[in-house]
């Protein structure tokens, strides 16, 4: 009877360690969930979202761009041309009506007004001419669409802008100025995948595409993984913050990651940066050292069960 008391004894603390594995597991898995994003409608359409065009000075372009109605209903369309900088870090723009990348001075667009029916297409046109001296290097426009009005009975009003953006290179002496103001990971992660974030400045006066890729250096100095940094355009004038993941999920140890970014420009540019991060896995670590305590506590038991299937 002494010996049954204290089997009983020693099984509650591995009851004990047991439900903690089993709430440190579920709490690992549900870490590694993954939320989907949400998707959202709009009245209008537009196509291309963006352009980019290159010119020499003194010539006419002709820029064009469609819009289509996604509703059941007519709609009263009006277009109009507006210039944009960059806003914000985050790649946003604000539309303008003056600046030193103003292009909309030069430029005239047609059709201006129109009606169009549910699922109909229209095109319209920008020309831009160009002026021969003095306009080097970045200008930036876009068609904005906007409908207003009233539906009919018992239907909600409608009220929309939509912007296509257009990119115009004009040839001639440009000022390349891009910059890698910061680059940086999580210091300390329990799982991946890591998020990195670039930042970048550009000082001249035309728009740089800048990408490349992510290389990731284990402690021991080998390289475990090129993550690859997508092209984006960086306005003039503007910074921009660029995120983006190396999808692993476990991981363990120190690294280095360094960036190595090019960009489109006449120059050809090479950026570097370099940042570090740590990824040690807590929760997994826990649950082996509670799985290795469990085991010593009951392995009496399991000795004892050893030898009677032995001795049978």
């Amino acid at each position: 009877m002494k010996h049954k008391k204290a089997n009983d004894k020693s099984a509650i603390p591995a009851a004990i360690l047991a439900t903690a594995i089993l709430v440190l597991l579920i709490s690992v898995f549900a870490s590694l969930a993954k939320a989907q994003p949400g998707v959202t409608g709009q009245s209008l359409e537009v196509s291309p979202p963006s352009q980019e065009l290159s010119v020499n000075p003194g010539d006419t372009l002709a820029i064009k761009a469609k819009v289509r109605n996604r509703t059941a209903n007519s709609l009263p369309i009006a277009v109009r041309l507006e210039d944009f900088v960059a806003s914000g870090s985050e790649g946003q723009v604000a539309l303008t009506d003056k600046g030193p990348w103003a292009v909309s001075a030069w430029t005239t667009v047609t059709p201006t007004n129109f009606v169009l029916e549910p699922n109909e297409t229209k095109e319209v046109t920008a020309t831009a001419k160009i002026p021969s001296t003095g306009a080097a290097g970045g200008r930036y426009g876009s068609f904005v669409f906007s409908v207003s009005g009233t539906a009919g009975p018992g239907m909600a009003a409608i009220s929309q802008e939509i912007a296509s953006l257009f990119l115009i290179d004009i040839a001639g002496p440009r000022d390349e100025k891009l910059a890698i103001t910061g680059f940086s990971a999580p210091d300390f992660l329990e799982f991946g995948p890591v998020p990195f974030t670039i930042m970048f400045k550009n000082s001249g006066n035309v728009h740089l595409k800048a990408g490349g890729v992510i290389a990731v250096s284990d402690m021991f100095g080998r390289k475990v993984a090129d993550v690859v940094q997508t092209p984006t355009n960086i306005f003039p004038g503007g910074e921009r913050k660029i995120s983006f993941k190396w999808n692993q999920q476990l991981l363990f140890g120190r690294y280095t990651a360094q960036a190595i970014i090019n960009t489109n420009g006449t120059k050809n540019q090479t950026l570097t940066a370099e940042t570090s991060f740590t990824v040690f896995p807590i929760r997994i670590a826990a649950i082996i050292v509670l799985a290795i305590v469990l085991v010593f506590l009951i392995r009496k038991r399991l000795s004892r069960a050893a030898r009677a299937l032995i001795g049978k």
